[in-house]
C-alpha cells in the first residue's frame, strides 16, 4: 500500500502533465481522464484501451516510488550502471590539485620494478607484485586521486560502436585495459573527434559505481588547440599523386648495414607516399631488411613519423626491433587472437590518416601483410563464396583498404607503406593473398632464398625488383647511370649479380663513389 507521502499532490500532478504529454503516447489517456475512450474508436476497443491505461498508470506509479522499477535511481540509491562507464563529462567536476599532477603516459612507460616502488610509496602493498602492469597503473591513479592529486593524460582515441571512446596507449600496442581514459559521446561530437586522434587533457577519477577514469577537459588534439582541428580536411577527400620526393636510405658510413639502403636507392627507391611490397620466401632476411630501412629513415629523415607494425611475429623479434629502432613499434605477436591483429592494424592506419590530415609524412613498415590478410580472413563473417586456398571472397577487401591508403597527397603530407608478403610457404592461401596484392603496389623488392642460403645479404633479386615512375624520384644523370648498371647486371645470374654489387660497394662509402669506381 502506498503512503500519503508517496502519492503525488494535485500540484505535482499538474506540473507533471506536460512532461507526460511529451514523453509517451499514453499521456492523453492519463491527462484528460476519459479512460482511453477516443470518440472515433469503436466500442470493441474500449475494454482494451482501459486495460492499457490501467497498466500504464501502474507502471507510472511504480516509477514514482523511491527505488522503484522503471523510476531509475530513487531517492538516495546509487544509479544503475552495469558497465561502470562514467555517466557525464561535467567540466566543473573535481580535477584534483594542479600542484600534484601525475602524467599517465610517463607512468605507463615505467618498468615494472619502478612501478612497484612507486605503488608502495603511495601505500599500495596488497598483492601488487602479482598484478598486471595496467592494473597496477590503475591502482596508483586511484590512490593518487583519493589523496587529492590531479591527473593529466594523453593517448590515441578509439571510438567504439556505442558512440563513446577510450584513449589507448601506443606503448601497450593499443591494448584495452582498466587504465584507459573514457571519452564521452558529447565530447566526441563537440570536437568532431575520430578514431586515431591523439588527445591530451585533464582527467577526473571515477565516481561511485564507475570503473574508468573520464576525460574532463580536452587541451590538445593532434598537437593543435581543439578549435583548430575541427575544420581539417578528411583523408578520403585528399588528392593522391605519384611520389615526387625520395627517402634517402644511404647513410654514408660505409657499414655493412648501409649497403642494404644503398642498393635500394639504386634498384627500388622509396618515395614519400610509396606503396611498396617486399616479396620474400621464408628465412630470406625480410625482417632484417625492414629494420635497416627503419634505421635509415629515422637517421636521414627525423621529420618523418615512423611506425613499425609487427603482425603475427615472434615476441623476441618485437623486443629486438623496439630496442634497435627509433620508431613507434606496434605489435601483435603470433600467440594473440586474429581479432587483436585486426584491431591493432585498424588503430595504426587510422592514426596515420589523422597525421596525414595534419600534413605530416608518415611511414608504416608492416611485417607482414600476408599474416594480416589471414587474420582478416578469420574475423570476417562468411559470405559463402570461398576462393582457392580457403580465402573468403570478402576477406581481402579490408587489408586492401589498409594497403591502398598509402599515397602522396597534393594538399601536403604523405602516407608511405612498405609491407612484406610471403611466397613459397607451401600454403595455397599465401599464394592467393600475394597474387591479390601483386599489382596494387608501385614498388616491389623480390628477395631470393637461393641467395640467402649462401649467406649473402641482402638477398635482393635485382632484375625482378623496381619502382614505377622512378624518373620522378631520381635525378636524370643518376638515372642514366642506373640504367647502364641494370644493362650490365641483366645477363648475370641473380646470385652473381648480387655478389658483384656487394664486392664493388664494400670498397666505397657512397653511391657516387661507387659509380666513379665503376668508370675506372
Amino acid at each position: 500500500p502506498r503512503s500519503a507521502a508517496d502519492s503525488p499532490s494535485p500540484a505535482s500532478g499538474e506540473a507533471n502533465a506536460p512532461r507526460q504529454s511529451e514523453g509517451s503516447p499514453s499521456a492523453p489517456a492519463q491527462g484528460n481522464g476519459n479512460n482511453g475512450n477516443n470518440g472515433g474508436n469503436g466500442g470493441g476497443n474500449n475494454n482494451r484501451n482501459e486495460r492499457d491505461g490501467r497498466g500504464r498508470r501502474r507502471r507510472h506509479e511504480r516509477g514514482q516510488r523511491p527505488g522503484g522499477q522503471g523510476g531509475g535511481q530513487g531517492n538516495n540509491h546509487p544509479r544503475n550502471n552495469p558497465n561502470g562507464l562514467p555517466m557525464d563529462d561535467d567540466e566543473n567536476a573535481d580535477a584534483g590539485s594542479n600542484d600534484r599532477l601525475i602524467n599517465l603516459t610517463e607512468l605507463k612507460r615505467m618498468k615494472a620494478p619502478q612501478l612497484l616502488e612507486f605503488a608502495e610509496s603511495l601505500g599500495i602493498r596488497e598483492g601488487v607484485a602479482r598484478q598486471r602492469k595496467q592494473d597496477v597503473v590503475f591502482n596508483i591513479l586511484k590512490a593518487h586521486a583519493r589523496s587529492g592529486g590531479g591527473i593529466w593524460a594523453e593517448g590515441v582515441l578509439e571510438i567504439l560502436q556505442d558512440g563513446f571512446g577510450f584513449l589507448r596507449s601506443a606503448d601497450e600496442s593499443y591494448l584495452a585495459g582498466p587504465d584507459d581514459i573514457y571519452v564521452s559521446p558529447s565530447q566526441i561530437r563537440r570536437f568532431n573527434l575520430r578514431t586515431g586522434d591523439y588527445i591530451t587533457g585533464r582527467v577526473r577519477h571515477p565516481k561511485e559505481g564507475e570503473r574508468y577514469f573520464a576525460m574532463l577537459r580536452v587541451d590538445d588534439i593532434n598537437g593543435d588547440p581543439p578549435e583548430a582541428s575541427k575544420n581539417k580536411m578528411l583523408f578520403e577527400n585528399l588528392t593522391p599523386l605519384f611520389p615526387r620526393t625520395a627517402f634517402k636510405l644511404e647513410r654514408g658510413n660505409g657499414s655493412s648495414e648501409d649497403i642494404t639502403g644503398r642498393i635500394l636507392d639504386l634498384v627500388a627507391p622509396i618515395g614519400r607516399g610509396q606503396r611498396g611490397l617486399i616479396v620474400s620466401q621464408p628465412k630470406s632476411g625480410k625482417t632484417m631488411m625492414l629494420q635497416n630501412i627503419a634505421q635509415a629513415i629515422s637517421y636521414n629523415h627525423p621529420d618523418a613519423h615512423l611506425i613499425m607494425l609487427l603482425i603475427d611475429e615472434r615476441p623476441e623479434e618485437v623486443t629486438e626491433i623496439a630496442r634497435s629502432v627509433r620508431a613507434e613499434v606496434i605489435s601483435s605477436t603470433f600467440d594473440e587472437p586474429a581479432v587483436r591483429h585486426v584491431q591493432v592494424a585498424e588503430m595504426v592506419i587510422e592514426r596515420a590518416k589523422r597525421l596525414v590530415e595534419h600534413k605530416k609524412d608518415v611511414v608504416i613498415l608492416l611485417d607482414s601483410i600476408t599474416r594480416l590478410a589471414r587474420a582478416y580472413n578469420t574475423v570476417v563473417p562468411s559470405s559463402g563464396k570461398v576462393l582457392t586456398g580457403g580465402v573468403d571472397a570478402n576477406a581481402l577487401q579490408r587489408p586492401k583498404r589498409f594497403f591502398g591508403a598509402a599515397r602522396n597527397v597534393e594538399e601536403g603530407g604523405s602516407l608511405t607503406i612498405v609491407a612484406t608478403a610471403l611466397t613459397d610457404t607451401g600454403s595455397k592461401m599465401d599464394e592467393v593473398i600475394y597474387e591479390e596484392f601483386k599489382g596494387t603496389g608501385n614498388m616491389e623488392v623480390h628477395l631470393s632464398r637461393r641467395i640467402s642460403e649462401k649467406r649473402v645479404y641482402p638477398a635482393i633479386d635485382i632484375n625482378r625488383s623496381g619502382t614505377r615512375r622512378e624518373d620522378l624520384l631520381i635525378e636524370p644523370d643518376m638515372l642514366a647511370k642506373i640504367w647502364i648498371l641494370r644493362k650490365l647486371l641483366h645477363p648475370m645470374d641473380e646470385l652473381a649479380a648480387m655478389e658483384f654489387m656487394l664486392d664493388k660497394m664494400k670498397n666505397t662509402k657512397s653511391n657516387d663513389e661507387f659509380f666513379n669506381s665503376m668508370k675506372r
